[in-house]
């Protein structure tokens, strides 16, 4: 795409703040606007551009930006502070064309005939002027080639990581090996043939794992002569040649090794801890076939219900839910009590009563918001951001259903009510990006907004990990899931991590709104309903997780899938998943792991046992109650595996982290 100055953008992030820059433009320090990356069209060099914005709601999809997991509140102008526009003037159909033009330039811009001229300062400066940028948090500082400080941004709607990993791909930037978190600038004209080659080696990637160590392979290979005699290669070649991942170079190679590797890695299981269990993988108990039952209908709902209006058996019913589902036409009443409004115990008095005193509560927390001023409004940062960002995300929630489609659509003032709404419940998490995907689908069945409102609660009482601002949620689940994947399916997994992919990263957006892209709307309410239940265990979603990645495994390997291959895979699923068989899957999984970890020891395997929701002595490694205590130690040992890696791994890891969040989450509207 080519802009007006004659720039081809290949990178454009909104809600740039503007922290520091010379006094030219000392008018719009502290303002939000627009960051582009992109090559000029004349010279070839690369250059950044800022331009200030305003915080406009409209229902282009141009607003879209890359999601991170959290959108931290934090302090910014007030919308009635008008910025004072600059008077300098700089043609911009001249900003490129010559090489020698300033680093640092204030540019007009002027609107379409008609509209009053307004002049906005404009950033311009080629990459080749900047000695080099640096991170500092959510910072991105740009250096002159004299080691003083051009300009600095503060991304306050993603991560600057991903920036930074677009211009390594492309080759502009180079990490520095003495300054941490400092980026050195290059720009060569003539350097895009190189490119594709370059990104294609994963040069950081390779720099960052350990070097191989030839005195102590040897020993190692005399230790264990017998396993390299007389039909396997020597494990540190294998090692070598996974570890590059060059196919032009390991091509001729790979059959033999895999079956060499492939026996070396069955000898052992991947713990949570970074040890090994010696678990062999032929000890895994066979997967039984498991087939799904029959719906919860009307008939079978009444014959559970008292004369006085309980539920006699709630097991039973969860059960009758996990195996089968619920019938569209007594959906909404049952998803009242598995979301907690109604209180199986309760009769009908009683929950008739409850029901009267949760709608009252629902709209007196409505009244709070509805009747702030204009001036509290403009004096509450964080409120004042969250309602834009709610506005934005409901006007493209779901609009293909019948149930939101329309621009006047009253449903559509529902989901921003109880969203807003929702914000003064629980004004800690207030609204995340995400949320609105899982009222969507309550508020279509349910539709009475103040009993959408609370089965909402009780939805985002069980998800509330996957909102956290430092995302050790989602970090625990995927520990979780590479840990599952490990034990059940050890050739997909040692695949994944030849990639550099077991950090299972590509599931981001299936844990965040429980798979909800991935399903239609009639599949994602089964979906719900099943997990909802709690059973077989609390962490069933997970084994959903396995059930697709061991439906896919083929696809991977077969095609030699990278991570950012698979990635792509994984989104591209979306619509085109069996419910039935991936339940059905993720079930017989389940007994099979259940029953293998019957047959093995007590005393090992804990954090598998902790995932299915075992509970364990104190012996054996504590109990695995729903204690902050124990969710703090099952954390802990989960998580030591990333802490243990030097800081460059740390650092590639979350870089990797945060490509997944922005790229699985940019289909969430699409």
């Amino acid at each position: 795409m080519e802009i007006e100055s004659g720039i081809e953008e290949k990178f454009i992030q909104n809600g740039v703040l503007l922290k520091k820059a010379n006094a030219t433009y000392i008018s719009v320090l502290n303002a939000e606007g627009i960051l582009t990356f992109g090559q000029c069209m004349k010279t070839n060099l690369h250059v950044f551009e800022w331009k200030p914005e305003t915080c406009d709601i409209t229902d282009s999809e141009s607003l879209e930006s890359g999601w991170s997991l959290v959108d931290p509140i934090s302090r910014q102008p007030s919308p009635q502070q008008q910025v004072q526009p600059a008077s300098i003037a700089c043609p911009s159909s001249t900003a490129c064309a010559s090489a020698a033009s300033p680093s640092i330039r204030a540019i007009s811009e002027e609107p379409a005939t008609g509209v009053p001229t307004k002049a906005k300062l404009t950033i311009r400066v080629f990459l080749r002027d900047l000695k080099g940028l640096e991170t500092y948090k959510d910072e991105l500082r740009f250096f002159n080639h004299d080691h003083t400080v051009h300009s600095v941004y503060l991304f306050r709607q993603t991560s600057t990581s991903v920036l930074l990993q677009l211009l390594e791909r492309f080759r502009c930037v180079r990490k520095s090996t003495q300054r941490k978190n400092f980026y050195r600038c290059i720009d060569d004209p003539d350097q895009d043939k190189l490119q594709k080659s370059f990104s294609e080696l994963n040069i950081a990637d390779i720099r960052a794992r350990p070097r191989p160590r030839p005195y102590m392979d040897m020993l190692s290979k005399l230790a264990n002569v017998q396993q390299i005699l007389p039909i396997h290669r020597p494990a540190s070649q294998s090692t070598i040649h996974s570890e590059l991942r060059l196919s032009n170079l390991n091509a001729r190679v790979q059959d033999v090794d895999s079956n060499h590797h492939s026996t070396d890695q069955s000898q052992t299981a991947v713990t949570a801890n970074g040890e090994t269990d010696g678990f062999d993988a032929r000890k895994l108990a066979p997967r039984p076939p498991v087939h799904r039952g029959l719906p919860l209908d009307a008939g079978t709902w009444e014959d559970v219900k008292c004369p006085n209006g309980s539920i006699s058996d709630p097991e039973r019913v969860k059960e009758i839910i996990f195996r089968g589902g619920i019938k569209q036409d007594i959906r909404a009443e049952v998803w009242k009590y598995l979301l907690g409004l109604d209180v199986w115990e309760h009769t009908t008095q009683q929950r008739d009563e409850r029901r009267a005193h949760k709608t009252q509560e629902y709209f007196q927390m409505k009244f709070q918001w509805l009747t702030i001023t204009t001036i509290q409004e403009h004096n509450f940062t964080g409120y004042r951001e969250r309602k834009c960002q709610i506005e934005k995300d409901v006007k493209r929630t779901d609009r293909t259903y019948e149930f939101f489609a329309g621009d006047d659509n009253p449903n559509l003032a529902k989901l921003q009510d109880i969203l807003m709404t929702y914000v003064m419940y629980n004004f800690d998490l207030g609204y995340v990006q995400g949320m609105s995907d899982l009222l969507a689908p309550i508020l279509s069945l349910v539709q009475n907004e103040a009993e959408s409102f609370w089965c909402f609660v009780g939805f985002m009482h069980k998800v509330f990990a996957n909102f956290d601002i430092d995302q050790k949620g989602m970090k625990l689940q995927l520990e979780h899931l590479r840990v599952l994947l490990s034990f059940v399916n050890e050739r997909l997994f040692n695949y994944m991590r030849e990639n550099q992919s077991e950090n299972m990263y590509f599931c981001f957006r299936w844990l965040l709104v429980w798979f909800k892209r991935e399903f239609s709307n009639s599949d994602i309410m089964h979906l719900w309903e099943v997990l909802w239940t709690g059973l077989p265990c609390a962490n069933f979603h997970l084994f959903v997780c396995v059930a697709i990645l061991d439906q896919e495994m083929d696809v991977f390997i077969d095609g030699q899938f990278s991570f950012t291959e698979i990635l792509k895979h994984v989104n591209e699923l979306s619509g085109n998943l069996n419910l039935t068989a991936v339940l059905e899957q993720a079930e017989s999984i389940y007994l099979q792991l259940k029953q293998t970890l019957e047959t093995s020891s007590k005393e090992s395997h804990h954090e598998l046992r902790k995932i299915i929701g075992e509970q364990l002595s104190l012996n054996e490694g504590g109990t695995t109650g729903n204690t902050d205590e124990d969710e703090e130690d099952d954390e802990d040992s989960c998580m030591s595996i990333v802490n243990e890696r030097s800081p460059e791994e740390k650092e590639i890891l979350q870089r990797k982290l945060d490509e997944a969040c922005d790229l699985s989450l940019s289909y969430m509207f699409f």
